[in-house]
């Protein structure tokens, strides 16, 4: 028996095809959350950083998508008042799903 043969003989075995990802995906459920509504507080501090907001400016943001609390952070690349979005690199962030933005950066 060559090597290769001998090798797949010992590979891992999933018995029940799927049930590893179906796991990971009740897992992921289970963690999901209720988006909150914004304090007072988040919402002042949100209306003073929103119109210091430029592109090419480096920020951090918290905000809401699909049941998790996730951070962006990264470059301003637009803010679109019209669509009232901020784009950090790749994502694009609803302002109404933000929670903070903190600009990054020694002029910050």
């Amino acid at each position: 028996m060559d090597r290769g043969d001998r090798a797949k003989q010992f590979a891992p075995f999933d018995a029940l095809r799927g049930l590893r990802e179906a796991l990971e995906r009740k897992e992921l459920e289970h963690e999901r959350q209720e988006k909150r509504a914004r304090t007072d507080e988040e919402t002042e501090a949100l209306e003073r950083v929103l119109p210091l907001l430029t592109r090419g400016r480096r920020a951090e943001a918290l905000f809401f998508e699909g049941g998790f609390y996730l951070q962006a952070r990264g470059t301003i690349e637009d803010v679109d008042l019209v669509r009232r979005t901020l784009r950090i690199g790749d994502g694009i962030l609803s302002f109404d799903d933000l929670y903070y933005i903190r600009l990054l950066g020694e002029d910050a």
